[in-house]
């Protein structure tokens, strides 16, 4: 059994619990947070606790209904009163920009290390520098997208430290003109603090494309 849906539910602007629905159909639901805001609200909407079953489950047959679909938007997204489901998209292509051991021909690779002197409270320290390990953008299932860059730096403990950082593409800068989307779109994910520029990324041949240009 694996999870075929995911979905996250909000109250106001605060997630508060997660609904799956899973390849044979059956689903669970999961309380985050139940606090004295939010408790009466879940509570009338069927959604203050944890439950699980074997088909949909009624709390979401009725949220998730046509009426409440939210409209202007690419994300399968329902609202119901302070209560909102929104389904979490999965990838479903990936165009790379750059990876950090990617050879001469590859796909991602740049002569640029894209790395910057690492600074703790604003300081340079002596002898230690940030890199990008990978720089992308994400296409997802929903027609949305997502700039996604991995950033890293060699810690004191003789280790590297650092994450993943993943930011939704603003869906109306899929109306701009493409070199205006591009200066844009270069300052998500801290990608612009790496050196990466709109530049560059017109030179991505196919780039335009992926984006629906």
């Amino acid at each position: 059994m694996y999870i075929k849906e995911e979905y996250s539910v909000f109250y106001k602007d605060e997630q508060v619990g997660s609904y799956l629905v899973f390849n044979n159909k059956s689903v669970s639901y999961n309380v985050y947070t139940l606090t004295d805001e939010n408790r009466d609200a879940l509570k009338a909407a069927g959604l203050d606790k944890d439950k699980s079953g074997k088909k949909a489950l009624p709390a979401f047959v009725k949220i998730m209904s046509d009426e409440n679909r939210v409209s202007g938007t690419r994300k399968r997204k329902w609202r119901a009163g302070d209560i909102t489901v929104l389904r979490v998209p999965e990838d479903a292509d990936k165009f790379m920009i750059y990876r950090r051991r990617a050879e001469k021909g590859e796909e991602g690779y740049s002569e640029k290390d894209y790395s910057v002197p690492h600074k703790e409270g604003g300081k340079e320290i002596e002898g230690m520098s940030e890199w990008v390990s990978w720089y992308c953008f994400n296409k997802k299932d929903d027609g949305t997208y997502e700039a996604e860059l991995d950033e890293a730096w060699y810690g004191g403990y003789g280790h590297n430290d650092g994450g993943t950082i993943r930011t939704e593409v603003p869906e109306e800068w899929l109306d701009l003109p493409y070199d205006e989307f591009l200066e844009r779109a270069v300052g998500l994910s801290a990608a612009a603090h790496y050196g990466f520029t709109a530049d560059e990324l017109k030179e991505k041949k196919g780039l335009k494309e992926f984006f629906g240009f």
